[in-house]
């Protein structure tokens, strides 16, 4: 049978059935009485008929009949105290069979309690016992289920292990390769590296015996002239310092790209051909950029065919520094120099903003000064430095590029 909120249990039925029987057994007692009761009420009401009957004959006989009426009434009263003595004794006969009635059905009553909370403890033991053998049950399941994951990935680990020892031993093997086939290669890049060296040395002599021609057959000029060649001998004594560097770091990149061609040696010699050692005016300046740097695209981003956020036309040092001022450390821009035959570098930091000139005279960009690095593009340069410090010293790095101010860009002057 389904089970259902208003279902009595057994123990509920026996009770009320119980409760049923026991309230029969009490209405039957009471009815009992209650006709007990009726026929001694009958009884009394006919010895009082009677009585009353006798009376009205005793009191016809009264004078007659006065000594035995007077027996009579004594009787009758004796017989009525023994009644009332009678009824008395019943009545508690009756309670004591009515209390010992009651004290059966508490006892009987009790007894049930009894063996319902045994059938109730019987019932939540078994209930214990099936729901510990369920999770011994459950528990041994888990126990063979977690064994056998373990096993897995113990056979798992095993097979990575071996995966992994296999890797690692055709890795050894290919760093070996690898290894063997760069020293191969750093041998065949140190006899290219010479013998590029020495073909650029030897261009580089031969330009430079030319220019010393030039000058023989100029000496005749005015002292003056003469002087202009004497600063150009000393700018020339610099950029010579610089072409080697450049030589290096061109062998140097050629070497990794295993690219030989992109660098001509005769476009270094012919990039300040045909100009002063500085720009005389602003304008100069910009007639350079327009004639030599714009078609190189110095300064542009390929990808938008725009000059880069960083980019700017010539700036005095005073407006630059009143641009970036308020600027966070490493914030730069980079400006038309009307110094040099190049730009100039600013970058905000910690106490004030920087200047650095870059060169532009030669076929490539760098700073002034000592062991500087040529960089082929204007970009490069700057790029290189958003990761390596300008100087020791300072610790300049190139973060946050400074970009126009106004709607009209202060480079349009350059195009």
């Amino acid at each position: 049978m389904g089970e259902h909120k208003d279902d009595k249990s057994i123990e509920q039925i026996l009770e009320e059935e119980s409760l049923e029987v026991a309230r029969k057994e009490a209405h039957k007692e009471a009815e009992l009485k209650r006709l007990k009761e009726i026929e001694e009420r009958k009884r009394i009401d006919e010895e009082e008929r009677k009585k009353q009957k006798e009376l009205k004959e005793e009191r016809e006989k009264i004078a007659r009949e006065k000594a035995a009426l007077e027996e009579k009434a004594r009787k009758i009263k004796e017989e009525e105290d023994r009644r009332k003595r009678e009824e008395e004794r019943r009545r508690r006969e009756e309670e004591e069979v009515e209390r010992q009635r009651k004290a059966k059905e508490e006892k009987e009553r009790k007894e049930r309690e009894r063996v319902k909370q045994l059938e109730q403890k019987r019932q939540e033991l078994r209930l214990k016992r099936e729901k510990e053998e369920q999770d011994k049950i459950r528990h041994e399941k888990e126990q063979e289920a977690l064994l056998k994951k373990l096993e897995e990935e113990r056979l798992q680990k095993e097979k990575q292990a071996k995966e992994i020892k296999e890797q690692e031993r055709q890795l050894q093997l290919q760093i070996e390769r690898e290894k063997k086939e760069n020293k191969q290669r750093d041998a065949k890049y140190e006899i290219e590296e010479k013998e590029r060296t020495q073909e650029i040395f030897s261009t580089l002599q031969k330009k430079r015996r030319e220019s010393k021609l030039e000058a023989e057959k100029n000496r005749d000029r005015i002292e003056q002239i003469w002087n202009v060649q004497l600063r150009k001998s000393k700018v020339a004594d610099q950029d010579r310092s610089s072409w080697a560097q450049f030589a290096r770091d061109t062998v140097r990149r050629s070497r990794i790209s295993r690219d030989f061609e992109h660098f001509n040696v005769s476009d270094m010699m012919n990039h300040t051909r045909d100009r002063g050692p500085k720009p005389k005016n602003r304008m100069e300046a910009i007639d350079w950029y327009r004639d030599v740097e714009l078609p190189k695209k110095a300064g542009f981003d390929l990808i938008t065919n725009r000059p880069d956020t960083w980019m700017h036309g010539p700036m005095s040092r005073i407006e630059v520094e009143s641009l970036l001022i308020n600027k966070d450390e490493g914030t730069y821009l980079v400006r038309l120099s009307e110094r040099i035959w190049g730009y100039t570098l600013s970058v905000k930091n910690k106490e004030r903003t920087k200047h650095f000139l870059i060169d532009a005279s030669l076929a490539g960009y760098q700073f002034f000064g000592t062991d500087q690095i040529i960089h082929r593009k204007l970009k490069d340069l700057v790029e290189y430095h958003t990761m390596t410090p300008i100087s020791e010293l300072g610790k300049e790095i190139l973060k946050f590029p400074q970009g126009q101010t106004s709607s009209k860009p202060d480079y349009d002057v350059l195009l």
